[in-house]
C-alpha cells in the first residue's frame, strides 16, 4: 500500500484539504469551496498528487460536522476518476480527532491545522470502518 493520505475540514462553505504523502511529509494543503466546482477542483488535486508521486491509493478522511459532508462523501463515493487506483473514504467522530489533536503539543486551531489532524489520523489507521454508499443516500 503506497496511499496519499487526504485531511478534509468541512465547512458550510469551504473545505480545507492536506494532502499527506507516504512519507509523512506534505504535498500540500489548499481550499475549496463546498460546491460541485468545488468538489471538482478538490478532485482534480487529489489526481495530480497521485499521478506525481507514482501512489497507488488514496485514503480520504473528513470530520462528521451536521449535514455539510453528505454531498462530498457522495460526489467522491460516485465519481469514477479514482477508479484505477484504490480509494477509501472515512468519516471521523470529531471526539476521536479533538482526543487525537490532544497528542500534539499546542498546535493552533485552524481549518489547516484541523486536515492535517484528520490526515496524520488516517496515517495511523485507528479508523473504525469506511464509508459506504448506501450510508449517504
Amino acid at each position: 500500500m503506497n496511499p496519499l493520505y487526504v485531511g478534509i475540514d468541512v465547512s458550510s462553505n469551504s473545505n480545507a484539504a492536506y494532502l499527506m504523502k507516504p512519507d509523512v511529509s506534505k504535498y500540500c494543503s489548499f481550499s475549496v469551496y463546498n460546491s460541485r466546482d468545488g468538489f471538482r477542483q478538490l478532485m482534480k488535486r487529489i489526481l495530480s498528487a497521485i499521478i506525481s508521486e507514482f501512489l497507488s491509493d488514496v485514503v480520504i478522511g473528513l470530520e462528521a460536522t451536521s449535514v455539510y459532508g453528505d454531498n462530498l462523501i457522495c460526489f467522491l463515493r460516485e465519481d469514477d476518476s479514482f477508479a484505477p487506483y484504490s480509494k477509501k473514504i472515512h468519516v471521523l467522530n470529531p471526539k476521536q480527532v479533538n482526543k487525537f489533536n490532544l497528542s500534539y503539543n499546542a498546535l493552533p486551531k485552524n481549518d489547516y491545522v484541523d486536515s492535517f489532524v484528520i490526515a496524520d489520523c488516517l496515517r495511523f489507521g485507528r479508523i473504525n470502518k469506511e464509508v459506504y454508499l448506501e450510508n449517504y443516500r
